[in-house]
């Protein structure tokens, strides 16, 4: 008799888990993904990441096609595809995307570049008529022969690799209009969290706004079809910590959660644009404490969109 096959999303973790603890892990991993994937951007993941763009300018303008001209936004969470600093920069903004790791690369700011101009001439993304748009046509094309920061700081864009808890030696955050990030909290522990949201309303305009995106579902489920957007809650917390890890970290919090660190950091909810599950989606799952004993309502939140203003 076969002994049942390994989940493939514990061989995932496994992995993962294996590589964190090399030494350089981030650029190994970095390397790893550039293997499997190279830098391909898919049209979908842009779209997605350019509804970001549009509902953040809306977040703080109150408009879809908003003026963030004279703007300073800052975003948490660089990632790999500077899809939403461009798409902010395009919009007016002057923007500091501050994260732990340096991931940008010559190649992949290249292929944003021109993803967003091909997509601009196609009718598929709009972007205002105007310097920066000028800008665009004339960098996009020649943009794979020169560096990151040639590419990015004439659209006003600046990448810093730093602790967003402690912003005191970027002042050019100080006093930002708009804080935005994208599926980036959930990656985060929740008392790190605590610390960034704070040092944010530190650090803000008194009227600022926050944008956040977050993906709370457990994120192997892409990767495994034999199991569900929540199974990742029906882990103890000790097995969690062996599936769990420092690569591709997941915090588990749940929308309450979130919204009460925004509260406790001196940020008022303006809306919760959430996704949810049907009810049977949690069928036949054994959750463990605590998540047992959530509304069942709240467990069904897999994505929302928080909009705050500072206090």
């Amino acid at each position: 008799m076969k002994p049942p096959a390994v989940p493939r999303w514990w061989l995932k973790a496994a992995a993962q888990g294996a590589l964190s603890v090399l030494p350089g892990a981030p650029r190994v991993d970095e390397w790893v993904r550039g293997k499997r994937s190279g830098h391909a951007l898919a049209e979908d993941y842009f779209l997605t990441k350019w509804h970001h763009v549009t509902a953040h300018v809306r977040a703080l303008t109150g408009r879809l096609d908003g003026d963030l001209t004279g703007s300073t936004v800052v975003e948490l969470g660089t990632g790999w595809f500077p899809i939403v600093p461009l798409g902010l920069a395009l919009f007016g903004a002057e923007v500091i995307s501050v994260d732990a790791n340096a991931h940008l690369d010559r190649r992949r700011v290249a292929r944003v570049l021109q993803v967003t101009l091909d997509l601009v001439d196609q009718g598929e993304i709009s972007v205002p008529d105007g310097p920066r748009q000028e800008l665009l046509r004339r960098l996009a094309p020649g943009a794979m022969g020169r560096p990151v920061t040639d590419n990015l700081a004439p659209f006003g864009i600046t990448p810093r690799v730093a602790d967003a808890r402690d912003l005191g030696r970027l002042p050019e955050t100080h006093g930002a209009d708009l804080v935005v990030s994208n599926n980036t909290l959930e990656h985060i522990p929740g008392d790190v969290l605590r610390d960034i949201f704070t040092e944010f309303a530190r650090v803000s305009a008194p009227d600022a706004r926050m944008s956040h995106y977050v993906d709370l579902a457990d994120h192997y489920a892409a990767v495994d079809p034999t199991i569900t957007e929540f199974n990742f809650l029906t882990l103890t917390e000790r097995r969690w910590r062996w599936a769990n890890n420092r690569l591709h970290y997941q915090n588990r919090l749940q929308i309450a959660d979130y919204k009460a660190l925004l509260d406790e950091t001196g940020w008022d909810l303006l809306q919760a644009r959430n996704t949810r599950r049907a009810k049977t989606a949690l069928d036949g799952l054994d959750l463990v404490p605590p998540y047992d004993q959530l509304p069942v309502k709240e467990l069904l939140v897999v994505k929302s969109h928080l909009t705050a203003r500072r206090r």
